[in-house]
């Protein structure tokens, strides 16, 4: 869960598209006034909550719908690289983009 996370601003600029708000990463968060933040490869915004942020805080309903979300989908639709653009794995996988 600490590898998964929700753009909030990716959120609201897709029309509250979750797949296309959720992503996985590995990346060392950012440090913004000495606090970390994961950087959204979409749209590089720091509005994000990762899955185990979710847990901890008790929004089990959020959670619970995410992590469906993300089980009925290989890890690499929700691997992006920064820019918007998926990881080509094999098979046709839809590019977001936010703009």
């Amino acid at each position: 869960r600490k590898f998964w996370f929700v753009c909030y601003t990716c959120m609201m600029h897709t029309g509250h598209d979750a797949e296309r708000s959720v992503f996985y990463s590995e990346a060392p968060p950012v440090l913004i006034l000495g606090r970390p933040w994961e950087r959204c490869p979409r749209c590089g915004g720091t509005n994000t909550k990762s899955f185990q942020q979710l847990k901890d805080e008790g929004s089990d309903s959020a959670l619970w719908g995410l992590e469906q979300l993300v089980r009925k989908r290989p890890r690499r639709h929700f691997e992006v690289k920064a820019g918007g653009d998926v990881r080509q794995g094999p098979g046709p996988v839809e590019q977001s983009r936010t703009t």
